[in-house]
């Protein structure tokens, strides 16, 4: 049955629906992670995942979606974020949360997802684009800031059979888990 009431879009009430979400991950699509399928593939089973728990908590007008990078209306303008030079960059988030400007707030949750052999640059990218999504303030003139409540780096360690899961909020990492699948 879908909960009617107006979902919680805070930090932690976002974190525990990511929580049940990654539960339901692991246990439905463990195999996928076992038998070292692409990340682009087990960003779909976790969006998977993610939206069920979207439409049972009764996030109305909110979608888990992967590689997503449209903004504005009808989509015609591609997310952007300014590098260490202050050129601007394309970016293609592995999934994000968000109510395709249907609801306010827009943006939910940034996730980026790497296994463990991956370059430590693109690591650092990705965590540094989870810092940019979810700044709060205006550093950009308004221009670039994409407001998400909550940012997630997932790891996985195939060979120790793990995942790192760190959180990210206004522009900063606050907590960091590790989990056995």
């Amino acid at each position: 049955m879908t909960d009617t009431r107006k979902p919680k879009t805070d930090f932690d009430s976002l974190k525990e629906l990511f929580w049940v979400a990654h539960k339901a991950f692991l246990k439905n699509h463990r195999r996928l992670i076992e038998e070292k399928l692409s990340e682009r593939c087990l960003c779909g089973a976790l969006m998977y995942e993610l939206n069920k728990q979207l439409e049972m908590k009764g996030y109305n007008n909110y979608y888990a979606d992967v590689e997503f990078n449209k903004i504005g209306k009808k989509g015609k303008c591609i997310k952007q974020l300014p590098d260490n030079e202050g050129a601007l960059k394309h970016i293609f988030t592995d999934i994000i949360v968000h109510s395709r400007g249907q609801a306010s707030p827009d943006n939910l949750i940034a996730l980026e997802m790497k296994k463990s052999g991956a370059k430590n640059l693109s690591r650092e990218n990705d965590r540094e684009r989870l810092m940019q999504l979810t700044k709060q303030d205006d550093i950009f003139n308004n221009r670039y800031i994409y407001r998400y409540k909550l940012g997630i780096y997932y790891e996985i360690d195939l060979k120790n059979e793990e995942i790192l899961v760190e959180f990210y909020q206004d522009g900063s990492k606050v907590e960091e888990k590790v989990s056995k699948f």
